[in-house]
């Protein structure tokens, strides 16, 4: 409460500033440096901005008594001042939605991501008639690693493998850690026979791959769901159904790769 309190007392200062100076660059570039440090994510919001710009806007002019014509002036200035400052609040928003967003052990984007990413690639799906693919990946015995190894090697593990991951997937895809030693791979545009490209070569690089200074060898088991083939009626039925199809590829003996079309068979 109190950094916003100092906040609107320094946006009136530098508003003040820019519309007595004729929109002078330098009062704005020195306003972005110290109203954006005194910001939070929340007070950061566009609406709330707007709320405290009127009501600095509004005190500022009613302490200069000038004619309708420079009155107007002001105003544009002001409005001017305003849209520079959200634009660099959006930036600053965004890097911070980036920060939460992403997983600090692996860089790939976390659990927080996932409603955002799929939502927008459902409905992409939806509206130009294309498919979408959505894999969970496990590691298999990660459990076994943590415990003979310790966690530090259970995390540069799973570093490696979120690499593997990464690096065998096209720039459009999206890797998810989804918690743990679970991870969602999320393929837009594509059908069950595009899909069993990358994933077969994850699932085989990492199966030849050795991890860590420890020699750890692993393997991964991968459960695929596809739209509109599973008919699966929204996203969350999308997951599901990739969920339920790594059970499966679990329970089979694990190292594999398993769609729920072939729960059926």
């Amino acid at each position: 409460m109190e950094n916003l309190r100092y906040f609107v007392i320094e946006y009136k200062n530098y508003l003040e500033d820019y519309l007595l100076k004729g929109g002078n660059d330098d009062v704005l570039f020195e306003a972005y440096q110290k109203l954006l440090n005194l910001l939070d994510e929340s007070s950061a919001q566009a609406a709330n901005l707007l709320d405290i710009h009127n009501r600095v806007l509004k005190d500022v002019l009613n302490i200069r008594q000038d004619n309708d014509v420079v009155q107007w002036i002001y105003i544009k200035r002001a409005t001017e001042f305003l849209a520079q400052i959200l634009i660099a609040t959006d930036a600053l928003l965004l890097s911070l939605k980036e920060e939460v967003e992403r997983d600090v052990l692996t860089g790939l984007y976390n659990r927080l991501a996932i409603n955002g990413i799929l939502s927008k690639l459902w409905s992409d799906g939806h509206m130009t008639d294309t498919p979408l693919t959505v894999a969970m990946l496990d590691l298999d015995n990660f459990k076994e690693v943590n415990d003979r190894y310790g966690h530090v090697i259970g995390d540069e593990l799973l570093k490696k493998v979120s690499y593997v991951i990464k690096k065998s997937l096209r720039e459009e895809d999206v890797a998810i850690r989804y918690g743990g030693e679970e991870f969602v791979i999320i393929l837009p545009k594509t059908d069950s026979s595009g899909a069993k490209i990358p994933l077969e070569r994850i699932r085989k690089r990492i199966e030849d791959e050795t991890f860590t200074d420890a020699g750890i060898k692993t393997t991964v088991s991968i459960g695929v769901s596809v739209y509109p083939d599973d008919r699966p009626l929204n996203m969350e039925e999308l997951i599901k159904y990739a969920d339920a199809a790594l059970y499966e590829a679990k329970t089979r003996g694990k190292n594999r790769i398993h769609f729920y079309k072939q729960l059926d068979g």
